[in-house]
């Protein structure tokens, strides 16, 4: 099996719970909210032990000032990379975010997204549909272990064959066709 996904781990929660006090001391003053997203945020799912995380801002205009104070944190922004309303921040090392007490932390994908935005959305809608309902979060961590198992997996055909199992959820939730195609293009 490759080793790019493990079992899921309880630290995982806590080390997004701390990671979110530092943005939100970071980010004081600006209206923001911050959600862990991704399969690290279901508990039971095996998953890659990378933590994803989104920072959402309702005003457009907060962008800079966002981007700003995460780049004193240590943070790399990458800007859209082609997902529209979705901007990645990079760990530079992974002492980032620094912190006073010099942390080493989890390796972790940031982005800040516009409330409005699809990629948002589609975060969102993914994770919710997962935490409610064990059977689609079981038929999912499935998916995941065979994938993973099979010979000459990558970390990146394994994220594209996930696309399948993603956008039928989706479609069942009721996302319409454009949306549905904007993330098939996005995911492949």
């Amino acid at each position: 099996m490759n080793h790019f996904i493990e079992p899921y781990h309880s630290n995982w929660k806590a080390e997004f719970e701390s990671l979110k006090a530092v943005f939100l001391k970071t980010l004081h003053g600006l209206e923001i909210d911050i959600q862990h997203i991704g399969s690290t945020a279901i508990p039971g799912l095996f998953a890659k032990p990378i933590l994803d995380i989104d920072i959402i801002i309702n005003d457009e205009r907060l962008l800079d000032e966002v981007s700003d104070r995460l780049e004193t944190l240590g943070y790399i922004n990458r800007g859209e990379q082609g997902i529209s309303g979705r901007f990645t921040f990079r760990q530079r090392t992974e002492w980032t975010p620094q912190t006073e007490d010099n942390k080493k932390w989890q390796e972790h994908h940031l982005y800040v997204c516009y409330s409005d935005s699809l990629a948002l959305k589609n975060h969102l809608l993914f994770r919710d549909a997962l935490l409610g309902d064990k059977k689609l979060a079981t038929e999912y961590a499935t998916l995941k272990l065979s994938l993973s198992r099979e010979k000459g997996m990558t970390k990146e055909i394994y994220t594209r064959q996930k696309t399948d199992f993603i956008v039928s959820v989706l479609t069942n939730i009721g996302l319409d066709d454009k949306a549905i195609n904007e993330i098939k293009k996005a995911n492949r």
